[in-house]
């Protein structure tokens, strides 16, 4: 598999797709942020991932990318960094609206009085 299809499939469709579920509550504002994500990202990774695959860490095979190289990483893995953190970003966008959105339920300071049933002898807690 190339790496442009792995992009496609993993990583492109879940962004096509979490765009079209979110649309009515997506907004060019509550994107902004991600903006300052993707230079973090970017600056982050590139230098490391650069040295890695100088260093014969890890590399990538000339028959799987398009040959085209920004310093010694092809461009899908730069592609990779900006859609992988578009998709975790829209994800957690969404996980943080569902959970701001919820009611938070009122605390009951009337103290309730429990009383136990029965002591339980250590027989019964222990195997």
């Amino acid at each position: 598999m190339t790496y442009a299809r792995f992009l496609g499939i993993f990583v492109v469709l879940p962004i096509l797709f979490l765009l079209v579920r979110y649309r009515r509550t997506l907004s060019w504002r509550g994107l902004a942020p991600m903006g300052l994500l993707f230079i973090v990202v970017y600056a982050a990774t590139s230098p490391w991932d650069n040295m890695a695959v100088k260093w014969g860490l890890w590399g990538f095979d000339p028959e799987r990318i398009w040959g085209v190289k920004l310093g010694y990483l092809p461009l899908e893995e730069y592609l990779f960094f900006g859609l992988q953190t578009l998709l975790v970003g829209l994800w957690a966008r969404d996980r943080l609206e569902r959970v701001l959105a919820k009611k938070p339920q009122p605390v009951s300071h009337e103290r309730k009085s429990v009383r136990a049933e029965r002591t339980l002898e250590p027989s019964e807690v222990s195997p």
